[in-house]
């Protein structure tokens, strides 16, 4: 029973997007992907104050649903341009829909990171692997006979030597 679980699960392909967006104040980023049935997380990097930035404390949210579908609010990063312009999430990965807010400060604040993407892999890409796969044996079948013709020979030395009388 588990095999034929397992065939009816396509293998998922891993793709990554870059990832980025602005904040200012009143201006929030709202991640959101279609419903096309892949698995998609945001994987945020880097918080960064942007080079028109006022010396004052900037707080960043990311507003997404927890595990029991309820939204909730976290803090990214809290910058000041005298003290921390910059910190680095070390891909801190949120699953969307995702919004990001500038809670406090005028801004700008950039945000980067990647959108990674986990697609099914159909089956027309799997028969076209499946070929390649075959293409690729049949050409080791071509050095196998050579190998095996040189392997009869080799047979028939070591009978010559094995036979009394000579």
């Amino acid at each position: 029973m588990e095999d034929s679980m397992d065939m009816d699960m396509s293998p998922l392909r891993p793709q990554n997007y870059l990832f980025r967006c602005e904040l200012k104040a009143n201006k929030d980023d709202h991640f959101k992907v279609d419903n096309d049935g892949n698995e998609h997380q945001l994987s945020s990097r880097t918080v960064s104050l942007g080079a028109g930035a006022k010396d004052e404390l900037h707080i960043i949210k990311a507003e997404v649903m927890n595990y029991e579908g309820s939204p909730i609010k976290v803090t990214l990063a809290t910058l000041k341009m005298s003290v921390q312009p910059t910190v680095s999430l070390g891909g801190f990965e949120l699953t969307p829909p995702v919004v990001l807010q500038l809670k406090c400060g005028s801004g700008p604040v950039h945000i980067s990171g990647q959108h990674l993407v986990a697609v099914e892999e159909d089956a027309e890409s799997e028969d076209e692997e499946e070929e390649d796969v075959a293409l690729l044996n049949e050409g080791d079948h071509e050095d196998d006979d050579d190998d095996d013709e040189d392997d009869d020979d080799f047979d028939n030395e070591e009978a010559e030597e094995k036979a009394p009388g000579k």
